[in-house]
């Protein structure tokens, strides 16, 4: 990474520091949760949907598919699912990208600073989940310039938001996965501790 890559990354990490704290972490925690069950429940999400559709969910939950069978998800939606998507999934997931890639950020970076030195590079993996969130906005704004479009096939844009849904879920697993990591080295350490004070003692 060059210098200029290097300070960007640096001054991204260390705003997301700046508003960490255990309230935002609790915070974010609740506003992920409440938006996850609207967008996947009753009445305005995934579930409401798939009633309406026979079963049919979203794009947005599809991976490595061409745009030939994305254009048969949508079709198989009906006028009816795909209307529903438009006017109350889609809605719902315009707030859901920045609320998870908040929640991880923050929650990663609450972790690492309990478990590392300060001056640790480790810290500036806070940033990762904001790589997943501004795919997830490019895949939302693919399917609803496929939605609005309908029937006319765009083919490039079905490949643009499968490739967007691609990065989007590669790197919220990576964030879950160095948030678990995080948890696990922050549990180690407090353990240590314990017994070093036990040993002490």
């Amino acid at each position: 990474m060059n210098g200029t890559g290097r300070r960007i990354l640096d001054e991204v990490s260390d705003r997301i520091i700046a508003i960490t704290s255990g309230k935002v972490v609790l915070a974010a925690l609740a506003a992920f949760a409440v938006i996850a069950t609207l967008i996947n429940g009753r009445p305005f999400g995934v579930w409401q949907l798939k009633e309406i559709t026979g079963g049919v969910g979203i794009l947005d939950m599809e991976t490595l598919y061409t745009p030939e069978q994305a254009y048969a998800l949508l079709s198989a939606m009906g006028e009816a699912g795909r209307a529903f998507d438009l006017t109350h999934i889609v809605p719902l997931d315009m707030f859901f990208p920045f609320v998870y890639t908040l929640f991880y950020a923050v929650t990663i970076t609450w972790l690492l600073h309990r478990w590392l030195p300060a001056g640790s590079r480790w810290h500036r993996l806070n940033v990762v989940p904001l790589i997943g969130g501004i795919a997830d906005y490019c895949e939302n704004f693919g399917i609803i310039t496929l939605l609005l479009s309908w029937p006319s096939p765009l083919l490039e844009i079905a490949r643009f938001t499968m490739a967007m849904g691609l990065v989007k879920f590669t790197f919220d697993i990576l964030a879950m996965l160095i948030l678990v990591g995080a948890l696990l080295g922050w549990g180690v350490s407090v353990m240590r501790n314990r017994s070093s004070r036990s040993t002490a003692a």
